[in-house]
């Protein structure tokens, strides 16, 4: 049976509220450039690369070290913050436990030798000493580093012929007022937060497989290897799929080159990628990039969001994975395009992506789901998960950090399922022409960038005439009933 989202103290959403969300300081895109250039020994499962980094320093002072997330770190042996807890493991290693890693090997800066380290809370962070860089200078820093891929059903590593490269080279932090962010790897959701840079990566693989990956590809053979020449300009991440499995299937819409890879032909696949393409550039704005790659694999989640990538599992059939589908390639508007604080503010990309879903079922009616339907279905399932996680610690509240929440589930009905109903909530109050209106300023004003909670809905409050603080603040702190 259908019930209504009743808003305790639904008065607040006029009223000015104390919380004090954070100013909206418009990142602009910065001049880092990424020049990659790695190789995969498919018998041993071991990449080796080595990494060219143009830094730029779009900040206010002075640095004197770059520091670089180690997100590989988290799959070894001992590793403190593992990245598969120990309830997931069964699903996540049916093989058995494997192990993997990241190994640096060297570290210039100028081409010049300098005092480097691996530090962290977790052994995650490579510190790289370099001669002080001025706000808007540059540093040349060049990385050499090895990675053994543990055979896993996981973002990193590799399982039934599959390689998974996501988050898998050093990647320079994200700094705000308090410094260097080296936020560890949690075991849920996605614990990363960086800002837009260009890549060049060459990716060398065995003759006759398939590479996926972010940006525009070309491919050229020899000495029985082929190498995969990528380039993508204004991302913020860089991942890649493999496979001598993968069958290539490509179409055009909008303007956009969208492939499809997986171990058989899947036109049905091809075409929900299309189709969602069509969708979001019609409700949100232009898709952000000239191509979008969708790549099956071995992965223990739904799926995983690149930068014009996206990995779906390759555990999904039929309607499941029509919705996996629809939900990764909605990232690329809501955390590729226009980036978020996973850690601090995971609701914001994902609750954004679950709605977009129900949006794109919304649009697409030959499907048979209603927005009704979908919207009933989450409100129940949340309510039961309320009464069963009721006496857990911060029930009910989206304004906590990854590390915060006592398990996947609780995390996944904050972000994801309670986020869907505040969006769906905030659309009936303010009207659709009011809601779309923000979500296309939105969009528009940040991509590109990084958007806290004060920016989204500053936008909605300039699309609607309303004070909107009050409600998005009984939504994130809990004093929203959902009932």
């Amino acid at each position: 049976m259908m019930k209504k989202i009743a808003l305790i103290a639904a008065a607040l959403m006029l009223a000015v509220s104390a919380l004090a969300f954070a100013a909206c300081g418009k990142e602009e895109k910065d001049g880092t450039l990424y020049r990659i250039s790695a190789a995969l020994d498919a018998d041993n499962m071991i990449v080796t690369a080595s990494m060219d980094v143009h830094y730029f320093n779009s900040g206010e002072s002075g640095l004197d070290d770059l520091q670089f997330m180690l997100y590989p770190s988290a799959y070894r042996e001992g590793a403190r913050y593992a990245a598969v807890s120990e309830s997931e493991q069964g699903e996540a290693y049916p093989h058995g436990m494997s192990y993997g890693g990241v190994t640096i090997s060297e570290v210039t800066v100028g081409g010049e030798s300098c005092e480097w380290a691996v530090g962290g809370e977790d052994e995650d962070v490579l510190i790289v000493s370099v001669p002080e860089i001025a706000p808007g200078g540059y540093a040349d820093v060049s990385v050499k580093f090895t990675l053994a891929l543990p055979e896993t059903r996981n973002r990193f590593g590799h399982m039934d012929g599959v390689v998974n490269l996501g988050n898998w080279y050093p990647i320079v932090a994200m700094r705000d007022e308090s410094g260097w962010r080296t936020d560890p790897y949690y075991s849920y959701g996605d614990p990363f937060y960086s800002s837009v840079a260009d890549y060049e990566v060459t990716f060398t693989v065995p003759e006759g497989w398939e590479v996926a990956g972010t940006g525009s590809v070309s491919a050229s053979l020899g000495d029985g290897n082929a190498t995969y020449s990528f380039t993508a300009s204004g991302v913020r991440d860089f991942a890649m799929s493999a496979s001598a499995n993968y069958v290539c299937a490509e179409r055009e819409t909008n303007g956009v080159k969208v492939r499809y890879y997986s171990s058989s032909e899947d036109a049905e696949g091809l075409d929900t990628a299309c189709r969602a393409v069509e969708t979001f550039s019609r409700l949100f704005g232009e898709y952000p990039y000239d191509t979008l790659s969708v790549a099956i694999t071995p992965f223990k989640e739904g799926g995983m969001e690149y930068p014009s990538f996206v990995m779906v599992s390759d555990a999904l059939g039929g309607d499941m994975k029509t919705e996996a589908i629809v939900h990764e390639i909605s990232h690329q508007w809501w955390y590729a395009a226009v980036g978020n604080d996973q850690i601090n503010e995971p609701w914001m990309d994902e609750g954004l992506a679950e709605y977009s879903t129900t949006l794109y079922y919304e649009n697409n009616p030959d499907l048979g789901v209603t927005t009704q339907d979908r919207i009933a279905d989450a409100m129940q399932s949340y309510i039961l998960f309320s009464d069963v996680y009721s006496d857990t610690e911060g029930i009910g509240r989206m304004d906590r950090p990854l590390g915060s929440y006592s398990s996947p589930t609780d995390y996944a009905f904050h972000a994801y399922v309670k986020g869907e109903l505040m969006f769906d909530s905030l659309r009936h109050i303010i009207g659709d022409e009011a809601f779309f209106n923000g979500l296309k300023a939105y969009y528009s004003d940040y991509s590109g960038r990084v958007a806290d909670a004060g920016c989204l809905i500053a936008e909605f409050e300039k699309s609607s005439g309303l004070g909107l603080v009050g409600f998005f603040e009984s939504w994130l702190s809990g004093t929203a009933s959902v009932m």
